[in-house]
């Protein structure tokens, strides 16, 4: 196995545009995963996407992103939540493997990239059924031919989504089935107001 470094902090994924955000990261026992919420305020323009034929909002004034750093699996998951608190998509990097790192005295969930994605877009991106999608296969491919990984890297990467793929269609997957849950428990403003 090759030494792949593409080493991802969950506090910055997905937040580019993001100008004012609340960042809550907490470790779930329960779970066995590192939680990461980013509660945007401001942004410097919407972050928009393609899907099923139309724009969608990916990210905007008010979003949130629930991300989980499970320490058990070999994927991190993100979950983009609109201003109107609608799931608009399960979005699974395929990882190599979990870091945490202690950044000026806090902990910080890190994850090595294995390129493959498994997304599951939901209805209120949709605008129809939600549907299930395996991107960025050329972009593993690339990085086959290109040596950042070898035949192991990418079949893992394979292994890792295709049982993960199934789960999600049997509605199995314990990050999906949580739904707002943690949302709820860890947005900022409702643990300001328990202090």
């Amino acid at each position: 196995m090759k030494e792949l470094n593409k080493w991802v902090d969950v506090r910055k994924k997905q937040v580019k545009e993001a100008t004012s955000l609340d960042i809550t990261i907490v470790k779930s026992e329960e779970l066995n995963s590192y939680i990461t919420l980013k509660e945007v305020h401001e942004v410097l323009r919407p972050h928009l996407i393609p899907v099923n034929g139309r724009w969608i909002t990916k990210l905007d004034k008010n979003y949130t992103v629930l991300e989980y750093s499970p320490l058990d699996k070999l994927y991190n998951v993100r979950v983009h939540i609109n201003d109107k608190l609608e799931i608009l998509e399960y979005y699974f990097d395929i990882v190599l493997d979990h870091e945490i790192r202690e950044i000026e005295g806090e902990k910080i969930p890190f994850y090595n990239d294995l390129y493959l994605d498994v997304i599951l877009y939901q209805a209120s991106a949709t605008n129809s059924a939600p549907f299930i999608l395996l991107d960025d296969r050329d972009e593993l491919k690339d990085a086959l031919k290109k040596g950042i990984i070898d035949e192991e890297e990418y079949n893992l990467a394979f292994s890792i989504a295709n049982p993960l793929m199934t789960e999600i269609l049997e509605g199995k997957n314990k990050f999906i089935n949580r739904g707002l849950k943690d949302y709820f428990k860890y947005r900022k403003n409702i643990i300001e107001s328990l202090k």
